[in-house]
């Protein structure tokens, strides 16, 4: 696990654990342990138990399961309203996760997941003297595809395009929008994975097919499925500063 990310994490959280699995309660307890938590870890198997123990020490972050009898992780939030704690959702169910982007969750985590995922999740918590770390291999993009939502692996990414304030997302023989403009996806994915090709298009470094410079001086790159992409003259230079061709 990257150094960086373990440095970083907030270790003196009281964090409470709602699930209605026991087994899945002591793993998670376990992981936050080996992660080097050191504040008070509580348990809740119900939502009424949850919001009891919410209410009685309010804790730094709620670690919820969606789906458990006499009530949903939803519901949880809904009893706690606005003023609520930070959320990480942890669920085998991928197709709550539009729902608990809306919420505002730091992240949603899929079952199974290990310590290097949840790591990552601890690590956004917001945090006014810390910025969250950047999307990258391993995490997942929230976009919407027909109508519908889907969670996206950030690897599996090939090219963006902005178009105002939404951005098209490539990938494979497919695409999806996602709701957020150029400027803000820049700031969010690893710039050691994506490069910024021009003003309105994003590619994954990692992806690439082949990579040239043409006769006029412009570096051109071929993704999969002959996405071709040409650079702008100020990044081809940018990134002749930074890699080899």
């Amino acid at each position: 696990m990257p150094s960086q990310i373990l440095n970083t994490l907030p270790r003196d959280l009281a964090i409470l654990i709602v699930e209605d699995e026991r087994p899945a309660r002591s793993e998670l307890k376990r992981m936050l342990l080996s992660l080097g938590m050191q504040g008070v870890i509580q348990e809740a198997s119900s939502v009424t138990e949850a919001l009891s123990s919410a209410n009685s020490s309010r804790p730094d972050l709620i670690l919820l399961d969606i789906q458990m009898p006499g009530g949903s992780g939803f519901d949880l939030l809904k009893a706690l309203g606005a003023d609520r704690p930070p959320v990480i959702f942890t669920t085998a169910y991928e197709q709550f996760a539009a729902r608990a982007f809306e919420e505002e969750a730091v992240d949603y985590l899929l079952k199974p997941f290990d310590e290097k995922r949840l790591a990552k999740a601890l690590a956004r918590l917001p945090l006014p003297d810390r910025p969250s770390p950047p999307l990258t291999q391993g995490d997942s993009i929230l976009l919407k595809l027909d109508g519908e939502c889907l969670l996206l692996p950030i690897e599996s990414i090939d090219l963006l395009v902005t178009t105002g304030n939404t951005t098209e997302v490539f990938w494979g023989e497919r695409s999806g929008k996602v709701n957020k403009p150029m400027k803000y996806l820049v700031k969010k994915l690893d710039s050691t994975m994506f490069f910024r090709a021009t003003r309105d298009q994003l590619i994954n470094l990692q992806n690439l097919v082949s990579l040239n410079t043409n006769a006029e001086g412009l570096v051109e790159v071929q993704l999969p499925h002959k996405r071709h992409v040409i650079f702008s003259r100020r990044q081809s230079i940018l990134f002749r500063k930074s890699h080899t061709i």
